[in-house]
């Protein structure tokens, strides 16, 4: 059962349509080093492996160019995780406005050209080692 309601599956669709290549996703899912009780609305436990699971399946059977792997791994780690293409992850799950985070950096590893303006490709050229970005988002 999809993890989309027929609305945002139409809409995320729609937003997956642009892909201009194909784009390779990722889920890593196991125990997590840390555990973390989330609670939905009425006190159910939410099972966030399960839960990112089927919200990830859901996004990436709304398009033939949307390949998804799944590895289920037994030791302690950070998951869930999602990889996006070669470089983007997502850790934890996307659930709510960040659904949006997961579809459009879908969308943007399936562009032939990135987003970006060529005066920040310039810039971002002049570096002299490899960055790593982190970008952090709370739940609200």
């Amino acid at each position: 059962m999809s993890a989309l309601g027929e609305r945002d599956a139409a809409a995320v669709r729609d937003v997956l349509a642009a892909l201009e290549r194909d784009v390779d996703v990722a889920l890593d899912l196991g125990p997590t080093a840390t555990p973390v009780t989330l609670l939905a609305a009425g006190g159910r436990e939410i099972d966030t492996g399960a839960e990112t699971r089927r919200l990830v399946e859901s996004v990436c059977a709304e398009s033939d160019r949307v390949s998804l792997t799944i590895v289920e791994h037994d030791e302690p780690g950070p998951w869930p995780r999602t990889t996006i293409g070669p470089g983007l992850t997502y850790q934890g799950m996307p659930l709510g406005y960040e659904l949006t985070t997961l579809v459009h950096g879908i969308v943007e590893a399936g562009r032939t050209e990135p987003a970006l303006s060529a005066a920040s490709r310039e810039r971002l050229a002049t570096l002299e080692r490899d960055v790593t970005v982190d970008v952090f988002v709370t739940p609200t």
